[in-house]
């Protein structure tokens, strides 16, 4: 167990959550988290910046707590806290393999046209589900093409779309005529 009594010399009365969560070694996330859900007793202004003022004796207290009870400072799963032993972490790292990798771009590429007997058709089934406005996102999840390659098919006048609040939205069936024609020139 530390002391952390050499804090209160080392810092003013009270500090600021960027200050805290440097001082406790923790994410601006994690620090947030402990004082909005009052786990670490704090004067909020209501302010965007330097909205939080917490006593030093109160961060000292938290840190020496923290020590002694960890279990009581886990944070929720979606949180990835590194308190946490790493079984019972929702987020877990998966290794990068050569085998792995072609999967991911193979769950988001369309078929070509020499795959399938109606071509047009199929293209017709996979934005099925999507509205007549697409965003670039949706775009990207269905055909597997960056958003920049899609943003080049807008500016060069490939596709119909309209530009809402620094937003895309291209009409599907332009952009279903556009990859159909760009596969019969391939």
């Amino acid at each position: 167990m530390s002391d952390y009594s050499f804090l209160i010399n080392r810092y003013p009365e009270f500090v600021t959550k960027d200050q805290f969560y440097r001082i406790c070694h923790i994410s601006k996330n994690t620090a947030l988290y402990y004082l909005r859900n009052g786990f670490i007793p704090c004067i909020d202004s209501g302010k965007k910046t330097r909205r939080y003022k917490i006593a030093i004796k109160d961060i000292v207290f938290f840190l020496q707590d923290r020590d002694e009870n960890p279990e009581k400072y886990y944070l929720p799963n979606h949180y990835n806290n590194p308190f946490l032993p790493r079984e019972i972490r929702q987020y877990k790292a998966k290794a990068r393999s050569d085998n792995n990798s072609d999967n991911y771009k193979a769950h988001y590429k369309l078929k070509g046209i020499n795959e399938v007997r109606d071509y047009l058709q199929y293209l017709e089934l996979q934005f099925a589900d999507y509205p007549d406005m697409l965003t670039t996102k949706q775009i990207q999840q269905i055909t597997g093409h960056s958003i920049s390659i899609i943003l080049s098919w807008c500016k060069s006048g490939k596709v119909k779309y309209i530009r809402r609040c620094n937003a895309y939205l291209l009409q599907k069936k332009s952009v279903i005529c556009y990859l159909f024609n760009h596969e019969l020139q391939q």
